[in-house]
């Protein structure tokens, strides 16, 4: 049985020589909104979330000269993300076949996010069907939440290589498959807690820099759009790590046990 750190050892030799594809794809897979790890987005909306005018909220924002520009930000996000729900599951299928071809050793190439593009509708249920059940299970407990969607993780992995398969299908097998799997999965990403930690640290002190020197709300957006990409730079190595990890991690718990056990 492999543990934490033997599946990150393996993601960093998939990994070898093959940075700045895996960088750029990861990337192009976040920007999307196609992230396999952390597939849901966690910076933006706590802007929102200040009403003590310390800190500007999207309320304050508003109600300064600039709102005419921020008004037209907010409809390019927004139109963003209509388009990121349309085409965000089949590029989180083309992903997961990028991954799974670092983990196997092949050739990975950025093409391979596209490969998926056909499959649209499948991708679409795919994330529905998926964030639908994990919310129903949250309604109970958090923690119930979390463990079915460790138990639904590998649903991408399974509907790359098995096309045939529809969502609800590759969601049933990837419950089978992580029957006593799941918390070996949360161990490995656990493993990864001090780097998160760790690439957070400069965003936390960047961002808190600009709000203590930045009183004006029409001022403060530039800066933390300018700063948050470079500050986040740590994520942007860290994201393909973890990704990689994860396909291997698919791959160890699919193979057949004549693969993984003496006999």
């Amino acid at each position: 049985m492999k543990f934490s750190a033997d599946y990150r050892a393996l993601a960093l030799d998939a990994l070898r020589g093959r940075w700045k594809t895996a960088v750029l794809a990861g990337l192009i897979a976040s920007l999307l909104g196609a992230n396999i790890v952390s597939s849901s987005d966690r910076v933006i909306s706590n802007m929102s979330q200040n009403a003590n005018g310390d800190t500007p909220g999207v309320a304050g924002l508003f109600s300064t000269g600039s709102s005419g520009v921020l008004a037209v930000l907010v409809i390019c996000i927004l139109a963003w993300a209509v388009f990121t729900v349309i085409v965000g599951g089949a590029v989180r299928l083309g992903y997961a076949r990028f991954n799974l071809n670092l983990a196997d050793g092949r050739d990975a190439a950025l093409s391979d996010l596209a490969s998926q593009k056909h499959r649209l509708w499948d991708g679409f249920c795919m994330n529905f069907l998926q964030g639908l059940y994990v919310a129903l299970w949250s309604l109970l407990l958090f923690i119930p939440g979390v463990v079915k969607a460790y138990s639904y993780a590998m649903t991408p992995y399974i509907m790359a290589e098995h096309p045939g398969l529809t969502a609800n299908e590759a969601i049933t097998e990837s419950r089978r498959i992580m029957d006593g799997n799941k918390w070996r999965l949360f161990c490995l990403d656990l493993s990864f807690l001090g780097w998160e930690l760790l690439c957070t640290l400069p965003m936390l002190i960047g961002f808190s820099l600009v709000f203590a020197f930045t009183r004006s709300a029409d001022t403060v957006l530039v800066p933390l759009i300018l700063l948050s990409i470079p500050l986040s730079a740590g994520f942007f190595f860290l994201h393909p790590y973890e990704e990689a990890a994860w396909a291997i991690f698919y791959r160890d718990i699919t193979a057949a046990p004549s693969d993984t056990e003496e006999i």
